[in-house]
C-alpha cells in the first residue's frame, strides 16, 4: 500500500493526546464545541478520571491516554527502591484498568507497557522508567501510523459518493487523523467524498459534537441529523455506504461500538448499502469467539435524563448501555491497517494475525 499523503496535510488539528515533560495533555472533549481546551494532568488518578468521564474517549485515545499514565507514573513517582516503584507501578495499572469495561485498546495498551516492565526487570530503576516512557510514545506514534493506512485502505475500498457515520472515530477519537476520520480525509483530498451524513448519537451527542465540529474545521461537507433521520435519508437514496469505528471486534466479526450502530447495520442490509467498520489490529480481540462475549459498558442514567446539561425527562428508571454489538453478518468488510478484510471472517482474521 502506497501512502500518498502525510498527516499533516488531510488534517489542521493536532494530536488528541500527548505526553510532555511529566504531563498528559489532551483535548478535553466534553467541552466540545463550544471551547477548544488542552487540560494538563499530573497524576495516574486524574488520567484514570479523564477516561471515567470521558474527557478523553474513544478506544485508540483511551489506550494512548492510559499507556502515558503508566509513563506518568514512571517519571513522577517517589518510590526510592525497585520493590516500591513496582507495587506503584501495578497498582497505577490497575486504577487505568478498571476505568472503562468495552474498549478493548485499553487493555492492549496497558498489557503492551507492563510486558515491557516485567521483560525488563533485571535492568536499572532508571532504564525501566525510560522504557516505560518509550513504550508509551511508541503506542501514540504507531496509532498515528495506523490510522494514516487505514485512510489509503478505506478510500480504496469504499464507493464515491455520500458516506454516512455514527459516533466520533476521528481524530479526537484517536491520537491523530482518525479510524473513520482517516478514510473520510483521505477521500475528501481525492475529491471521492461527495457528502458525509452525520448522526448525531444520542445520548451523549458525539456525532454532534465532536465529528460535527472536527470534520467541518477540516472543512468536510457535511450535514448533521437526528439518529432517526438515517433510515429515512438511506431510503431516499442519499447513502451510497456506511463506516463506523469499532471498540472491540472478536474472532468471527461481531463487533461492539456506539449504541445505534446496530440500528443502522440492519437499516443498510435492508436498503444494499455496503456497510463498513473500520478499526487497527489493536482493536481485534480474537480471545473472544462471538459479540455476546463482549462486555458492555452501562452509564449514568443522567446522560439519558440530560441534554446539554438541561433536564429533559422525568426523574425515572433509564437503561443506558454504552455500546451495542453489531453482528458480524452484516458488514460488508473491516478495513484495518493491514488491509480490508471481508467475509468469511473469522476464517479471514486468523489468516491477518497469522501474517502478523
Amino acid at each position: 500500500m502506497e501512502l500518498k499523503y502525510k498527516p499533516e496535510e488531510l488534517t489542521r488539528l493536532p494530536r488528541s493526546v500527548i505526553y510532555k515533560s511529566g504531563k498528559v495533555k489532551l483535548i478535553d472533549q466534553r467541552l466540545l464545541p463550544r471551547e477548544f481546551k488542552v487540560i494538563e494532568l499530573m497524576t495516574v488518578d486524574e488520567v484514570a478520571r479523564a477516561i471515567v468521564t470521558m474527557q478523553v474517549r474513544g478506544a485508540p485515545a483511551i489506550g494512548a491516554a492510559a499507556a502515558f499514565g503508566l509513563a506518568l507514573y514512571a517519571e513522577t513517582t517517589k518510590a526510592k527502591t525497585k520493590d516500591e516503584f513496582m507495587d506503584g507501578f501495578y497498582h497505577a495499572y490497575d486504577t487505568l484498568r478498571n476505568t472503562r469495561p468495552t474498549a478493548v485498546n485499553l487493555f492492549w495498551a496497558l498489557n503492551r507497557v507492563k510486558k515491557v516492565v516485567e521483560e525488563h526487570r533485571e535492568d536499572s530503576l532508571d532504564e525501566i522508567k525510560r522504557l516505560i516512557v518509550e513504550e508509551a510514545q511508541k503506542i501514540a506514534d504507531e496509532d498515528v501510523e495506523a490510522n494514516l493506512r487505514m485512510g489509503h485502505y478505506g478510500a480504496e475500498a469504499l464507493p464515491e459518493g455520500n458516506i454516512l457515520t455514527h459516533c466520533n472515530a476521528g481524530s479526537l477519537a484517536t491520537v491523530h487523523l482518525g479510524t473513520v476520520g482517516a478514510v473520510l480525509r483521505v477521500m475528501n483530498r481525492e475529491g471521492t467524498l461527495r457528502l458525509l451524513w452525520v448522526d448525531e448519537t444520542r445520548p451523549v451527542l458525539q456525532g454532534a459534537r465532536l465529528s460535527a465540529w472536527e470534520y467541518h474545521y477540516d472543512g468536510i461537507p457535511l450535514k448533521l441529523i437526528s439518529d432517526n433521520m438515517a433510515g429515512f435519508v438511506m431510503q431516499q437514496g442519499k447513502v451510497d455506504a456506511i463506516i463506523v469505528g469499532a471498540d472491540r471486534i472478536v474472532a468471527n466479526g461481531d463487533f461492539a461500538n456506539k449504541i445505534g450502530t446496530y440500528t443502522l447495520a440492519v437499516l443498510a442490509k435492508e436498503h444494499g448499502i455496503p456497510f463498513f467498520t473500520v478499526a487497527p489490529l489493536s482493536t481485534i480481540d480474537m480471545s473472544l469467539k462471538s459479540g455476546k462475549e463482549i462486555p458492555i459498558e452501562e452509564r449514568s442514567k443522567e446522560e439519558v435524563l440530560t441534554c446539554g446539561g438541561c433536564r429533559i425527562a422525568p426523574d425515572v428508571d433509564v437503561y443506558n448501555p454504552a455500546f451495542d454489538v453489531t453482528p458480524h453478518k452484516y458488514l460488508t468488510g473491516i478495513i484495518t491497517d493491514r488491509g480490508v478484510v471481508y467475509p468469511p471472517f473469522e476464517r479471514n482474521l486468523k489468516r491477518l494475525f497469522k501474517r502478523e
